[in-house]
């Protein structure tokens, strides 16, 4: 029987044939622009800037509509003495 002894080495099984895929990477979720999101992670400068603009824009609207509930509130709050006080005159 013959020995081969010119035959080239056979790569090692760890060597370069290993599954070359990694772990996906964990991102931790940001807390920016009253948002916790993980998307913010990809945000470009450009779009960061925008939702910085956006997120003062719908914080005045939102503060504009507590106060507009507000206001209903007292009237509703007015109308609804108006008419315990019409039911007790009666």
């Amino acid at each position: 029987m013959q020995t081969a002894t010119r035959t080239p080495k056979c790569p090692p099984v760890s060597g370069g044939h290993r599954n070359t895929k990694r772990p996906p990477k964990t991102y931790e979720k940001v807390e920016l622009f009253g948002l916790r999101a993980i998307w913010l992670h990809f945000a470009n400068e450009r779009e960061l800037r925008r939702l910085a603009k956006l997120h003062v824009r719908i914080r005045r609207r939102e503060e504009a509509i507590r106060e507009l509930k507000k206001e209903r509130r007292e009237i509703m709050e007015c109308c609804k003495k108006r008419s315990y006080r019409a039911r007790k005159q009666t």
